[in-house]
């Protein structure tokens, strides 16, 4: 497959690179700062910004599924999501490419419902911009033809990959326990496994810790 990746610099970003180079997929990762990334193997750097629809859509062209990592580390304001995932689609539509894995963040629109009171707490307050952007880009999102899986993390970790990782639908889910966590490698590995299996397409994926979901 010919994956592109936005985000590619990003910890998360950085892990589906390699993981896909791994798999014998051929990356693309399209990017601010070509001084980010090392070049490697199974690997092409385009330097662009997404605004370069032009450039973005020359990309994008022949891809097989675009995994877009894109986060922030700021929490006030935050309209990240809300700019950056019309330019995607729109450049996406023009290239002929419609799979899309997002990764999102568990808490995020809908998804909070099956969290706990203290996460609840949390998403309302301490991330609620980084939130309340992610989910506004994913309504408009899902009024476009694109044909995306969502990925839904919980709480982030830099651990080695685990085979003590529950992946399911959103939909299958009635509670999530506490404040669980899941390594970037894990959530990397189920952004992969979606961009290869057409049965996630228009499904939301939760990315837990096992034994934390009911």
């Amino acid at each position: 497959m010919k994956i592109v990746v936005i985000g590619a610099t990003g910890a998360t970003g950085r892990l589906v690179v390699d993981q896909a180079i791994q798999r014998g997929h051929h990356v693309v990762a399209y990017t601010r700062r070509t001084a980010a990334l090392e070049p490697k193997q199974g690997l092409s750097i385009v330097v662009g910004q997404l605004e370069d629809q032009v450039a973005l859509g020359s990309t994008l062209r022949g891809a097989d599924a675009v995994l877009c990592c894109l986060g922030t580390h700021s929490l006030r304001n935050v309209t990240l999501m809300q700019k950056s995932l019309p330019l995607i689609a729109r450049a996406m539509q023009s290239a002929g490419v419609d799979r899309l894995i997002l990764l999102s963040a568990y808490g995020v629109g809908e998804t909070a419902r099956t969290a706990s009171s203290f996460a609840r707490f949390l998403y309302r307050t301490i991330v609620s911009s980084v939130y309340n952007d992610k989910a506004a880009s994913e309504v408009a999102l899902a009024r476009t033809d694109v044909k995306w899986t969502g990925i839904y993390p919980v709480i982030l970790t830099n651990g080695p990959l685990s085979e003590a990782v529950d992946v399911r639908p959103m939909s299958s889910v009635h509670k999530v326990s506490g404040l669980p966590k899941v390594s970037r490698a894990d959530v990397a590995r189920a952004m992969l496994d979606a961009a290869e299996n057409e049965s996630t397409i228009g499904q939301r994926l939760l990315v837990t810790a096992a034994g934390t979901v009911r």
